[in-house]
């Protein structure tokens, strides 16, 4: 048994021997013959190689006075350069075609970088002129061309949308677009038709960049609804999506249907996060039509392609001022998108919701676009300085942003993006004034797992606070008062119900509308009582705390207005001087000196407790390290 167990891993170890050596063989067989001779256009300008065996000379530069000096092993260069008294190391690695490489750079002594390069195929013109009409999925985005001859013109989904033109010879593109900025470059389509490979420079630069792109008549536009199946289609915009349809959705019948949007994280896809919604929460998905609308751009083309989406440099309608083609990004998109999406499909109402690039992403839409959507749910990230309730004085847009029920959700556990930074969120647009607000901080070990997030329970409590429904409205209200910190939820949900018209609200339950309301005023009215003088005092103390946790349940509480007014008026006085001292807590934090930092915080608690940064002041102090 022993001499068996030791031919079995000597012939285990033979067998790996012999497949390492085979693919060795495999690697340099499909290099034979390819060198790097020759001119490539590449991400630090045009470099001009001579390749004699091992041995490679050449200069790149503007005007190619950089000299280059390497050798060959294998697919892999390995050279310096040098110019004037800058000296550098680079290493570029051949791909299987022959026609590009993917490497990096070193300064001696200074920075480094990634270092990529294409060039032409040269057996393209010779072949039969390609077909290349139709949507393409490229990794500059979805692409739509025509083709009439030898011309071909269309647009691709960059800045949304960008413009393409080129002529055809034989298997090469010659291209020329016009994405904010002009450009041109070349695509080599492959010899079946189904993909090209390319590159392209902008006017006035030299950094080319790689361009390629596989046939994609998945994205055709609107798909057609399959219930219980997740199809999917692209918009007029070239935004691409996924779309399911509930079980109970039939083509032709008048009903229209509430729609939750989920908006993917970093490198994912809409898909992935339907099907997911439609495994963890059946539920949702037997009620909802489900939306998974992809970002703008492509990380990866393949069969299961993934994609991010563009938001950082989006101000939208805040006070802040963006730069020319910042007002393209996602935000802008995708609200165009649910408009049209509006128009094809059964859409009755929108609930907005994305995770991690996605939630950063759903607040933007929540701050600009409010209009168009019912209600928003952020999972598991944070939110940029632009989106902050405090960058929009429009007073109509206030409004609007205030009319939409917020829930935030974040698992304490989060090691991707930090609970802190969903509890920063929490608290700005707590104290904000949003009357349908929740915080579903979740204390599981879900951390930043989608799947594992209270999301189902989050779309429940959005389908509450914008129900037309005066039953279920007061149920809602009902159980929210019998719940700590649901005074709240139950306001919100009563107002609602006040609201509707007298057809949809007999004098049965508007008794019982009366009866909750009567209730919650009378315990808002002694709160008020009770916190009135102290806020007229004009000093702080622990009182504050208490308030604030009394300001949570019956901010919009009639009993509560005196004491609200009073209280906002205050915060109006603190908000200008805490703002000022947290500018210079961050100006310490920068350059190292904490004590200072944390003084300027214990500043704020200490004399402007009435400002809106209170609460993350506080809590930031408390989690000093």
């Amino acid at each position: 048994m022993f001499q068996l167990l030791r031919s079995t891993k000597a012939l285990v170890l033979f067998t790996a021997v012999l497949m390492n050596c085979a693919n060795a063989v495999s690697a340099a067989a499909a290099n034979e013959g390819k060198t790097f001779d020759g001119q490539w256009r590449t991400s630090r300008g045009i470099v001009n190689i001579e390749q004699s065996g091992e041995n490679v000379t050449g200069t790149f530069g503007k005007t190619g006075q950089i000299a280059i000096e390497g050798t060959v092993a294998g697919n892999t260069l390995t050279f310096n350069y040098q110019q004037r008294q800058s000296r550098g190391e680079a290493r570029w690695t051949l791909d299987a075609s022959g026609r590009s490489f993917r490497g990096s750079y070193q300064v001696r002594g200074g920075r480094r970088g990634g270092w990529n390069g294409w060039r032409p195929d040269p057996d393209a013109t010779n072949d039969k002129p390609a077909k290349i009409d139709g949507l393409w999925l490229t990794n500059q985005g979805l692409m739509e061309l025509e083709q009439t001859g030898n011309k071909i013109a269309g647009r691709y989904a960059f800045r949304g949308t960008s413009q393409i033109d080129g002529t055809v010879a034989g298997r090469k593109i010659d291209v020329n677009y016009n994405a904010f900025r002009p450009g041109r470059g070349w695509f080599d389509v492959a010899a079946d038709g189904d993909s090209f490979a390319g590159a392209a420079v902008g006017d006035g630069s030299t950094a080319w960049y790689g361009w390629r792109g596989r046939r994609a008549p998945e994205f055709a536009r609107h798909a057609k609804l399959v219930p219980g199946e997740i199809v999917d289609g692209s918009t007029n915009g070239l935004l691409t999506y996924s779309i399911r349809a509930p079980e109970g959705y039939r083509e032709g019948q008048e009903k229209k249907w509430p729609a939750v949007v989920i908006l993917h994280g970093s490198n994912m896809n809409g898909k992935a996060y339907v099907n997911t919604i439609a495994r963890s929460w059946p539920e949702i998905a037997r009620d909802y039509l489900l939306i998974g609308i992809n970002g703008e751009r492509p990380s990866s083309i393949g069969k299961s392609p993934r994609f991010n989406f563009s938001y950082v440099s989006y101000v939208g309608r805040s006070t802040f001022k963006g730069y020319p083609g910042t007002d393209r990004e996602s935000p802008a998109l995708v609200a165009e998108a649910l408009d049209e999406l509006r128009e094809v499909y059964p859409v009755a109402q929108y609930f907005v919701g994305g995770h991690s690039q996605g939630g950063f992403l759903t607040y933007s839409l929540l701050m600009n676009f409010p209009e168009k959507i019912a209600g928003a749910f952020p999972i598991s990230a944070g939110v940029i300085f632009q989106c902050e309730p405090s960058a929009y004085t429009d007073e109509p847009l206030r409004a609007a942003q205030r009319s939409v029920p917020l829930a935030i959700i974040h698992g304490k556990t989060d090691r991707v993006v930090a609970f802190d930074s969903g509890e920063y969120a929490a608290v700005l647009f707590g104290e904000a004034g949003w009357p349908a607000f929740r915080f579903f901080a979740d204390n599981s070990r879900a951390g930043h797992r989608f799947a594992l997030l209270p999301v189902g329970k989050a779309i429940r409590w959005l389908e509450s606070q914008t129900s037309d429904d005066a039953a279920q409205l007061l149920d809602f209200a009902e159980r929210r008062m019998k719940e700590q910190g649901g005074y709240r939820d139950a306001l919100s949900a009563l107002n609602r119900a006040g609201a509707l018209k007298p057809d949809k609200i007999n004098d049965t339950k508007q008794a019982r509308l009366e009866r909750m309301s009567r209730k919650i005023d009378a315990e808002a009215r002694a709160g008020a009582a009770k916190f009135l003088p102290k806020i007229r005092s004009g000093s702080g103390g622990p009182w504050i705390d208490e308030f604030l946790a009394y300001r949570d349940d019956f901010e919009f509480a009639p009993a509560a207005r005196e004491v609200m007014q009073e209280f906002n008026a205050l915060r109006a006085q603190h908000d200008d001087s805490a703002q000022k001292l947290i500018n210079e807590a961050r100006a310490a934090f920068r350059m190292g000196k904490r004590d200072a930092g944390y003084d300027k915080y214990e500043e704020i608690v200490r004399f402007y407790y009435a400002a809106s940064s209170y609460r993350n002041v506080n809590r930031w102090l408390s989690n000093r390290k």
